[in-house]
């Protein structure tokens, strides 16, 4: 029972999900809309505008009645374009009104995944399982729905409007404009049915894609567990970003004015110029192997190593590379710095050579100044 209540898709989907299901293409698109807007907005047009349009055709097509058999074959070219002249608004209009009512009932989605062919749709299993599967027998029971709704309604406006058209018997000529305002009627009764059935499709379809989506107890734990990130997927980003810091330190090393250590349990590389650096400047520290890869390197490169134990452990403590060292910490620093620049001197003049400072031990009391 705990692994079927597990299981149980009781969630409402969250906003990850639904965004993941937006970039498959996965939407819950209502084909009724964009169709249901197009004939009402169709159907308007013929109500207001066309008449205009019409006319227009109308002597359009009696002008080329009256010149068939006797105008040239280009003549057909021209009238054919002048009648796409005329329609190009009203079919464009009625394209953009269809693209607008679907992206209104399921957002714009460009997913190219759709564009791939999927050749398991042409095995006949494949079809046979969409026909006789859930989303099959609501399509097909819409279909009947909408085939008695606007059938019904379309036979109840010709019934109530039974007089009308025994009028139209009477009449000794035809009458375009009685029979077109009949038929107007009746498509405009019938483009109310559309839009009530659109609208219910619309309602439909977004409590069906919704219930599809729905998620597990298992599945939204798994969702919390990837936002918050996998524990193991850290902690290799974070052994990641140690060693792309450790290079970083170690490229730098060769800038340092002077290593100081503890002497071999901590290593502290400072970059200290005079006219350039406002305070003496940690450029890498580490501690262990990493202590011992930054004497090394700078013992290579012919930069001073001094050993002053309590400066070393409380720059690697409370300096972080990149920053400048605290100003409880100049005076050590300085005497350190001072020994590098009398050693330097004595390298370019000679004379004697100078004596390191002396180690001192304890620690260097700097908690007042941190945090």
């Amino acid at each position: 029972m705990a692994e079927e209540g597990a299981g149980e898709k009781k969630h409402a989907p969250t906003e990850r999900r639904l965004r993941q299901a937006a970039e498959r293409g996965d939407v819950g698109r209502s084909q009724e809309l964009p169709k249901a807007a197009a004939i009402a907005i169709f159907t308007l047009l013929g109500l207001t505008a066309a008449a205009g349009l019409g006319a227009r055709l109308l002597d359009l097509f009696a002008a080329a009645l009256d010149q068939a058999g006797t105008a040239p074959l280009s003549a057909a070219s021209d009238w054919a374009t002048s009648a796409a002249v005329a329609l190009f608004p009203l079919l464009a209009l009625l394209a953009a009104i269809a693209l607008a009512g679907s992206i209104a009932s399921g957002g714009w989605v460009f997913a190219t995944n759709l564009l791939m062919p999927d050749f398991s749709k042409l095995m006949p299993q494949a079809g046979l399982g969409q026909i006789f599967s859930g989303h099959g027998f609501s399509e097909h029971g819409k279909s009947i729905l909408k085939f008695l709704a606007i059938g019904g309604a379309g036979a109840i406006v010709i019934l109530l409007s039974r007089g009308r058209f025994a009028a139209l018997a009477l009449l000794p000529f035809p009458v375009p404009g009685a029979m077109l305002g009949i038929a107007l009627q009746t498509l405009g009764i019938i483009c109310v049915v559309l839009v009530l059935l659109a609208a219910g499709d619309f309602a439909l379809q977004f409590w069906m894609h919704r219930q599809k989506l729905r998620m597990s107890d298992e599945e939204i734990r798994e969702e919390m567990k990837d936002a918050a990130g996998n524990p193991h997927v850290k902690s290799r980003q974070r052994a990641m970003a140690r060693k792309l810091a450790r290079a970083r330190q170690m490229q730098r090393i060769p800038e340092a004015s002077v290593v100081v250590t503890n002497p071999t349990h901590y290593a502290c590389a400072i970059r200290y110029r005079r006219g350039g650096d406002r305070a003496p400047l940690l450029l890498a520290k580490g501690v262990g192997l990493l202590a011992e890869e930054i004497i090394t390197r700078a013992r290579a490169h012919g930069i001073p190593v001094v050993q002053s134990p309590p400066l070393a452990r409380a720059i690697y403590r409370y300096v972080e590379p990149d920053d400048h060292v605290p100003t409880a910490l100049y005076r050590a620093c300085a005497e350190v710095l001072a020994y590098v620049w009398r050693l330097q001197r004595w390298r370019a003049q000679g004379g004697m050579k100078p004596l390191p400072p002396k180690p001192q031990e304890g620690e260097i009391e700097i908690s007042r100044w941190v945090r």
